[in-house]
């Protein structure tokens, strides 16, 4: 049961992650370069360093620091556990990552990484964060061929 439930889990969280992201990959989301990137940067890499590492040390309190309450709310220690135990055994542990692009849209920036895991290369990894003073996440997304598998 525990694998159909964690099969479940990884479809809402796409589902809900891709109507997230399609208001921050549609049409009016444009790529961010230059001195703006490395501005985005500074505040979304150590979030993508909590997220990450907090899955691979079942650290729910550095996993979930980088949220905004909504998606606290939705990803709590509960669903964290799910998350692990559908992605882990997959991919194993998160090993590095390189910025594959980072768009940006009037509410939302969204980062498109490209992580190795221990098991798997080219995890595509996408965080999305407010365009607020603070820049919560509020969007988390996986994908990968092995992740996709049943």
């Amino acid at each position: 049961m525990k694998t159909k439930n964690s099969i479940y889990f990884i479809l809402i969280t796409i589902l809900l992650t891709t109507l997230v992201l399609s208001a921050c990959g549609g049409p009016q989301a444009k790529p961010v370069e230059g001195a703006e990137r490395d501005a985005v940067l500074l505040y979304s890499e150590p979030a993508a360093d909590n997220v990450l590492l907090g899955i691979n040390d079942s650290d729910y309190a550095t996993f979930s620091g980088p949220f905004n309450a909504t998606l606290a709310k939705s990803l709590n220690e509960a669903e964290f556990a799910k998350l692990q135990q559908a992605v882990l055994p997959k991919v194993g542990k998160y090993v590095s990552r390189e910025v594959d692009s980072v768009l940006q849209d009037d509410k939302y920036v969204t980062l498109i990484y490209k992580a190795k895991f221990e098991q798997e290369d080219g995890v595509t990894v996408r965080l999305v964060f407010d365009k607020t003073d603070t820049h919560p996440v509020s969007g988390l997304w996986f994908d990968s061929p092995k992740l996709r598998q049943k």
